[in-house]
């Protein structure tokens, strides 16, 4: 073949597929969401002339059509293979992967955020708690686990943990590090499954002075469909109350680094526990101002699947729990871990509110709860929220 033929080889077929993926992206169908990136995509814009003057009408076409072309996953994909395997990067934009499992860089320690943090938990202690009993955990990221071992860059824990403990006045310090490994937590997420952390609950508890639940998840159901909602429900194979969980499970669950990291690692599975009592509960959510579930199976086909756990991210919520005629209440003030957590703690309390102060401002707080005496506190956030503290410190404003 002649270089004339050869170049009207490559330019007929560079043509031919221009054209193929222009009519497969007309008339293939838009997705309204894309579970991987845990994002609504954009749409077809509305015309309108304003928008064509301001020049808006454009960068709303331009923005459609990056979000819906077609196999953009798959070039993804490529581009990730590309960076990680070809050019042997260990990270793609601080997203890296371990043994199956995906995790996102934090680095370094904001040594003054960790400062800021600590005085916020004695700032709302003094103020609302002077006569509970105040507690704090720090829940470790997963970098905690494998960061330093693979060469990864981490925050300094140590110091982090020895900043807060140094400065937080009146309130004791309950270390769960060495009761967590890494797989208690979900691969292509940043959250711990439930599931695995009966003993933390437990350990909470026991520190607290309370009668930890011993309750063991009971592995009852078993589900293998290939649908986004995919669970079967079983009942309690012991006829002892509270003697064991219910165990639900979902999948395929994608986390919130999966569409970060654009791989082809294995989805997770989603599994809540369930009892008698945590059944019986009811969630006040301050913000729709009704009753929610605990665990309500329809919120797995949000965008966040892990909204199945008090459906999602929530600036003040109450768990009332009639089981409990004590009274006692506890107040978490926490990030979306404390979403599982705290399921595996209401049957010592009558009431547990939580309160994130990611979305909620101390006029909100006071306007909605009413402080009981002699009740217990619990601060528990994660690494990464400690580290960023401006987005909580901003409570008191």
């Amino acid at each position: 073949m002649n270089t004339k033929m050869k170049n009207i080889v490559i330019s007929c077929s560079f043509v031919f597929f221009l054209v193929l993926f222009m009519f497969i992206n007309i008339f293939a169908k838009d997705k309204a969401v894309s579970y991987e990136e845990r994002r609504k995509l954009a749409r077809f814009p509305q015309f309108k002339t304003e928008k064509l003057t301001n020049g808006e009408y454009f960068e709303e076409m331009e923005e459609y059509f990056l979000d819906q072309f077609y196999l953009r996953e798959n070039f993804r994909k490529i581009k990730t293979f590309v960076n990680t395997k070809v050019f042997n990067e260990k990270d793609n934009n601080d997203i890296y992967i371990v043994d199956n499992a995906i995790y996102k860089m934090e680095y370094k320690l904001n040594e003054k955020s960790i400062y800021n943090s600590a005085n916020l938990y004695n700032k709302i202690a003094q103020t609302y708690f002077k006569n509970s009993n105040v507690y704090y955990t720090i829940v470790p990221d997963k970098n905690y686990f494998v960061a330093k071992e693979h060469g990864y860059l981490h925050l300094d824990y140590d110091k982090l943990i020895s900043i807060m403990k140094n400065n937080t006045n009146n309130m004791k310090y309950i270390d769960i590090t060495k009761d967590l490994k890494i797989s208690d937590y979900y691969r292509t997420d940043l959250h711990w499954k439930q599931e695995n952390i009966t003993q933390i609950g437990d350990k909470i508890l026991q520190i607290m002075g309370l009668q930890s639940s011993k309750n063991k998840a009971t592995n009852n159901n078993k589900i293998n469909n290939d649908s986004k909602v995919n669970y079967n429900e079983q009942t309690n194979v012991d006829n002892k109350p509270n003697l064991a969980y219910n165990k639900k499970t979902f999948e395929p669950f994608y986390g919130s680094y999966y569409g970060q990291a654009a791989s082809n690692i294995k989805p997770d599975k989603l599994t809540y526990l369930s009892d008698k009592i945590i059944q019986n509960c009811k969630v006040y959510d301050y913000e729709k101002q009704k009753y929610i579930k605990v665990y309500d199976d329809k919120d797995f086909d949000n965008i966040d699947s892990y909204d199945v756990f008090l459906g999602g991210a929530k600036s003040l919520l109450t768990i009332e729990n009639p089981s409990n005629t004590s009274g006692k209440e506890l107040y978490i003030f926490r990030d979306s871990f404390g979403s599982s957590l705290s399921p595996l703690l209401i049957k010592n309390y009558s009431k547990i509110h939580l309160i994130d102060l990611r979305y909620i401002n101390s006029t909100q707080f006071e306007k909605h709860i009413n402080i009981q005496k002699n009740s217990d506190v619990l601060f528990m956030y994660n690494t990464s929220i400690l580290n960023n503290s401006s987005i909580i410190t901003r409570f008191f404003r």
